[in-house]
């Protein structure tokens, strides 16, 4: 179901938040007066799996944004916006994921963040030689890359898992 409005966000029992342009992602959260609610569910625990530009509002700290730019700080990481070059520099390359068995995922790369320090308390999930792209925090997953672009849905139902755990421990 898609989510525009603060009351839609209190509905929802877990999250996707995009890929797109996170500048503008963040100015409309303000712009419709999301970001509070926003705020308060993330830190009441609601998972996400965030995916490049997602990834960067879930992040701590931003490389490269505006002053003004939302970074939530429920992923305890920093990220650079745009690291890995412009739209024109888009790429596709396997990723390996310890949690999705031994077939390596086809992850595309479009103007993707790079995740340049990652805090104590948070899992690579996955990498592209020494760099992750895929990370873990609690109910949370983030993504440099976009997984709805390819027909794997392993990294989707990965996140179903850790929804259902969240809501198994919320019940308990």
């Amino acid at each position: 179901m898609p989510v525009r409005l603060a009351a839609e966000i209190d509905s929802v029992d877990a999250l996707a938040i995009p890929g797109g342009e996170s500048t503008t992602m963040g100015r409309l959260l303000r712009a419709f007066d999301l970001e509070e609610t926003l705020r308060r569910r993330l830190a009441d625990g609601m998972p996400t799996l965030s995916t490049c530009a997602g990834l960067i509002m879930l992040s701590r700290a931003i490389t490269d944004g505006r002053p003004d730019q939302v970074a939530t700080g429920t992923l305890d990481i920093a990220v650079r916006r745009n690291a890995w070059g412009s739209q024109v520099d888009s790429f596709e390359e396997n990723v390996l994921f310890a949690d999705l068995g031994d077939l390596p995922f086809r992850a595309v790369f479009i103007r993707a963040p790079r995740i340049e320090d990652i805090g104590a308390g948070v899992e690579v999930l996955g990498s592209l030689g020494d760099e992750p792209v895929a990370v873990a925090q609690g109910p949370h997953i983030g993504l440099t890359f976009h997984p709805e672009m390819t027909g794997d849905d392993r990294v989707h139902r990965l996140f179903l898992e850790r929804v259902a755990t969240a809501a198994a421990q919320s019940a308990a």
